[in-house]
């Protein structure tokens, strides 16, 4: 993980704490954003891949929308990933954003 631990009474602040959740750098969207970048593949040439918009691709690299099992196995097919790691990654994650908005609604602290 990339991000830094300060302690509770630090002054300093990770320079990811303020992103979505879904652009930090331990998340699907991030890898397959990077995964993207390296295979020299655009956004819309992506999108013709996996059959979805491209606006789609745009806004699960930018935080704004959670992927899709689908596009993320089209993903992983596309860039060689292992299907089923990406399966346990995508299930910790929807398990994480559901467990953090189950704590706003019953407005919990961590």
């Amino acid at each position: 993980m990339h991000l830094i631990y300060h302690g509770p009474d630090s002054q300093h602040a990770s320079s990811y704490q303020d992103r979505p959740i879904l652009t930090r750098p331990y998340t699907l969207a991030y890898l397959f954003r990077k995964l993207r970048i390296n295979h020299t593949l655009t956004k819309s040439k992506l999108a013709e891949i996996c059959c979805v918009a491209e606006a789609y691709v745009s806004a699960v690299e930018e935080g704004a929308r959670f992927p899709s099992i689908g596009f993320c196995l089209s993903c992983a097919g596309e860039f060689g990933v292992n299907p089923e790691w990406v399966k346990r990654m995508w299930m910790r994650e929807i398990m994480a954003r559901f467990e953090n908005r189950f704590r706003k609604r019953l407005e919990i602290e961590d």
